[in-house]
């Protein structure tokens, strides 16, 4: 069995793009955070928790 592997400039592109990919995800990530911080707000306002 043979296993072909990309030369190395094109290994640097791929590993470039995923790197680049990973970035986007983690701010994304931190947007998604941001919003879910109001949102849990509004809704504890919304339907407050009565503790004895």
């Amino acid at each position: 069995m043979v296993a072909l592997f990309p030369n190395p400039s094109e290994q640097q592109k791929i590993a470039h793009c995923l790197s680049s990919l990973d970035e986007v995800i983690g701010l994304e990530s931190h947007k998604l955070d941001a919003l879910k911080n109001p949102k849990k707000g509004l809704m504890q306002q919304l339907f407050p928790q009565d503790v004895p």
